[in-house]
């Protein structure tokens, strides 16, 4: 039993072309007009197999294949519809549509899972529009959601109007929340959205946990002043030590990190920001990502060792803050393991690899027992018109999660 790789695909093109802009790029921006059309779109493929989703309080989209036992607890699956600005055809929509397309042959086969299958569409789960992402599968879990009725998009429109293109409020979000006993497990098919199985000719990817992410801001302050009459023995120029900072980043990571450790610095504040003057103070972000949080805590010592150093030997001085921490993410043991066991009976080459990046599946890990499958970015491009998976990855793919499903359905989640 296969999937329908011609199915999937042009369902993939039918929803690209639902966030077609005038300006001829592709944007389906959550709660836009195009995310609306690509979400009609998507449950009418539903209608069309008898099955009527359903939208929760958080603007989630739920199809529901009903099990030989409605009462047992379901087995979702599933990913995203909105894109980032000008996104890819394949970020988020391969999950959705292969979860769809799961359904599909199984009905065609006349088989019938023990357990119910859901397959979900998270409500923005890119976050650009507001500033912050994950809000269905948040509400799923249960988290505390930082929303107000009055927060304003980057149009400076209010989330409350915004909303209402789902026929959800604000208010009612919270209700979305699942119980964990009606969850069996949680699968998402995604793009890995980086090279490591595009470099190494690996078809497939068992997600073994996906990355903690602490954020850390950080202010050098120097002395501000005259650039043209200030020699450059007497500067103490906040910029420079930043920028030695900066560069000496990637080395640090090389050597004390590992293949999946990643700092980044990405945004940056000169003051006074004149380009006759030495800047006085400097601040920037720093990022730092693994999937082990005593790397990340090692890596912070290290980090603020070598900017405390440069700032001394400039006789300048430092802050070095935690914005912002996301505990590391690992897969559920007995669900990974139904999708590795799977790859294996299938014959498929795979390798156990760890996402760098952010998911539905980091929330869901919380509370309800998570696995994901990752299939190949071409180049690893992603978040980008140019982003593309080969039909072949998707099928496979795809297959993998059709025959995970069928081995879960069997299991029985360990008390």
């Amino acid at each position: 039993m296969k999937v329908n790789i011609a199915r999937i695909h042009a369902r993939l093109e039918e929803l690209y072309q639902c966030g077609a802009q005038e300006d001829g790029t592709f944007t389906r921006m959550a709660y836009s007009k195009e995310d609306v059309a690509g979400r009609e779109k998507f449950m009418d493929y539903f209608r069309n197999l008898g099955i009527t989703p359903r939208i929760d309080e958080a603007g989630n989209i739920i199809a529901r294949l009903e099990g030989k036992n409605p009462k047992l607890p379901a087995i979702l699956t599933g990913s995203h519809l909105d894109t980032v600005p000008d996104g890819g055809k394949y970020d988020g929509v391969t999950g959705c549509v292969s979860g769809l397309e799961v359904c599909e042959t199984l009905i065609e086969n006349g088989i019938q899972l023990e357990h119910p299958l859901e397959v979900i569409v998270f409500t923005d789960e890119e976050g650009f529009r507001f500033g912050s992402g994950l809000l269905g599968s948040s509400a799923i879990c249960g988290e505390e959601l930082d929303i107000q009725e009055n927060d304003l998009d980057l149009y400076g429109n209010r989330r409350g109007q915004v909303m209402q293109s789902y026929g959800i409020t604000v208010k009612d979000v919270c209700k979305a929340r699942r119980d964990p006993e009606s969850v069996h497990c949680f699968l998402e098919l995604h793009v890995e959205q980086g090279a490591s199985l595009h470099k190494t000719h690996t078809p497939i990817g068992v997600v073994s946990s996906i990355a903690g992410v602490s954020r850390y801001e950080i202010t050098v302050c120097g002395e501000a002043n005259h650039a043209g009459s200030t020699v450059m023995a007497d500067r103490k120029d906040a910029l420079v030590a930043a920028s030695r900072f900066i560069a000496a980043v990637p080395g640090i990571v090389k050597e004390h990190g590992n293949a999946y450790t990643v700092a980044t610095v990405g945004t940056m504040k000169v003051s006074p920001n004149s380009v006759n003057v030495i800047p006085g103070s400097c601040t920037f972000n720093l990022e730092i990502r693994d999937q082990d949080a005593e790397v990340i805590s090692d890596m912070e010592k290290r980090l603020r060792m070598c900017l405390e150093e440069i700032c001394q030997e400039m006789e300048e001085t430092c802050t070095f803050s935690q914005i912002s921490y996301h505990e590391p993410a690992p897969m559920s043991d007995w669900v990974k393991g139904a999708v590795e066991t799977s790859v294996q009976e299938m014959g498929i080459p795979y390798t156990v690899i760890p996402s760098g990046a952010f998911h539905d599946s980091l929330i869901m890990t919380a509370v309800f027992p998570t696995g994901m499958i990752f299939v190949p970015s071409v180049e690893g491009i992603s978040h980008s018109r140019y982003e593309f998976t080969e039909d072949a990855d998707i099928e496979q793919g795809a297959d993998v999660l059709l025959h995970t499903i069928l081995k879960v359905d069997n299991m029985e989640a360990p008390c």
